[in-house]
C-alpha cells in the first residue's frame, strides 16, 4: 500500500507491504527405487516492511528530501542463512530552474544482518545457491548530481546537455567473524566490505539535434578491494581504478526508423574487474555496436 500526501509545503510518501513465505528442504532419498524426497526443515517467515518519503518545499526552486525505508530480503529457499534486514536513510537538497538542477544526498544503509550468496560469478569453495550471513554491517555515502543545457542561453536550434554525478561511499562490518564465504573470509570488526569503491564519477556531454544526437561519458571507478580488509589492499585483492570513455550517436531516417552506433571503452583500457571465479577477469574491450531502430 501506498499514498501521496499533499499540506502545505509538504508531500509525504507512507507505504507498507506484508508477505508471508513457507519454504522446505528436501531431505534427499529415503529408500531404494523411486526417488522419494522429505520435508525436512520447514521455514514460515513473515514480514511488513514499511518506509517513508518526504519533501519540503523551501522555494519553488528549492527542495528538501528525506526518507526513511526499512530493507527486507528472504533468504533462498532451504537456506540456513537469517533474512537481510536493514534500515535506510537518505536525506538532501533537490534545485530545479530552467535548464540547470542540483542534487546532494546523504545515505546510511544500516544493515542488521547482511547476507551474501554464491552464484556463477562469484565462485568459490561453495555451492551455487549458498548463502552466507554476515552479520551488522553498515554503508554510507554522499552524491551530488548536476545537470545544465549549455544551449538554453543561446536561444539556439539545438541542446547542449552536460551531467555529473559523484559518489562517495564507505561500507564496513561491525562485527567480527569467520566465514566460508570467500569474498569476506576471516572479518575484523572495521573491515572494509569488498567492491564497494569510495569514488566514482560519471561526466556526460552531448549534442543534440533535430534529426541526430550524439553523446560523449567518461566514467571513473576508484580502486576497491575484492575480500574484506582493513589497509592497504595485496594485488592479488585489488580491483585498480579505470577510467573508460563511451561514444554514441543516433540519426533519424524518418518518424520511426534511425541508425545508431556507439562505442564503449574508446580507448580500449585494459583493467580488472574481479578475482573471482577463476582469478583476474577483465573487463570489456573496446566494443562497437551499430544498427538500425524500428519502431512500429
Amino acid at each position: 500500500m501506498r499514498d501521496t500526501i499533499e499540506w502545505d509545503a509538504w508531500t509525504l510518501t507512507p507505504a507498507c507491504a506484508t508477505s508471508t513465505s513457507t519454504s522446505s528442504a528436501p531431505t534427499g532419498r529415503r529408500r531404494p527405487g523411486p526417488r522419494r524426497h522429505g520435508l525436512g526443515r520447514t521455514q514460515q517467515r513473515r514480514r511488513g516492511p514499511a518506509g517513508l518519503g518526504a519533501t519540503y518545499a523551501l522555494t519553488d526552486d528549492l527542495l528538501l528530501v528525506g526518507g526513511v525505508h526499512r530493507g527486507f530480503v528472504n533468504p533462498s529457499p532451504g537456506s540456513d542463512a537469517d533474512e537481510e534486514l536493514s534500515w535506510n536513510y537518505e536525506a538532501g537538497l533537490r534545485f530545479d530552474r530552467g535548464a540547470g538542477s542540483l542534487e546532494a544526498v546523504a545515505f546510511l544503509v544500516d544493515y542488521e544482518n547482511l547476507v551474501g550468496t554464491c552464484t556463477n560469478s562469484t565462485g568459490g569453495d561453495c555451492n551455487i545457491g549458498d548463502q552466507y550471513d554476515g552479520g551488522a554491517a553498515r554503508v554510507h555515502g554522499l552524491e551530488f548530481m548536476a545537470s545544465y543545457d549549455a544551449a538554453a542561453a543561446l536561444d539556439a536550434g539545438f541542446a547542449l546537455p552536460l551531467s555529473a554525478t559523484y559518489t562517495w561511499t564507505q561500507g564496513e562490518f561491525e562485527s567480527s567473524f569467520d566465514s566460508d564465504f570467500d569474498e569476506w573470509g576471516d572479518v575484523e570488526a572495521g573491515d572494509e566490505l569488498p567492491y564497494v569503491p569510495e569514488h566514482q564519477l560519471t561526466l556526460n556531454a552531448g549534442i543534440e539535434a533535430a534529426r541526430w544526437r550524439a553523446y560523449v561519458a567518461m566514467n571513473y571507478v576508484a580502486e576497491t578491494r575484492s575480500v574484506a580488509g582493513y589497509g592497504p589492499i595485496p594485488d592479488t585483492q585489488r580491483i585498480d581504478s579505470r577510467t573508460l570513455f563511451d561514444l554514441r550517436g543516433e540519426l533519424d531516417l524518418g518518424d520511426r526508423a534511425s541508425l545508431f552506433a556507439s562505442v564503449q571503452n574508446l580507448t580500449g583500457e585494459e583493467y580488472n574487474v574481479a578475482f573471482r571465479p577463476a582469478g583476474a577477469r577483465p573487463g570489456a574491450p573496446r566494443t562497437i555496436l551499430a544498427g538500425v531502430k524500428l519502431e512500429f
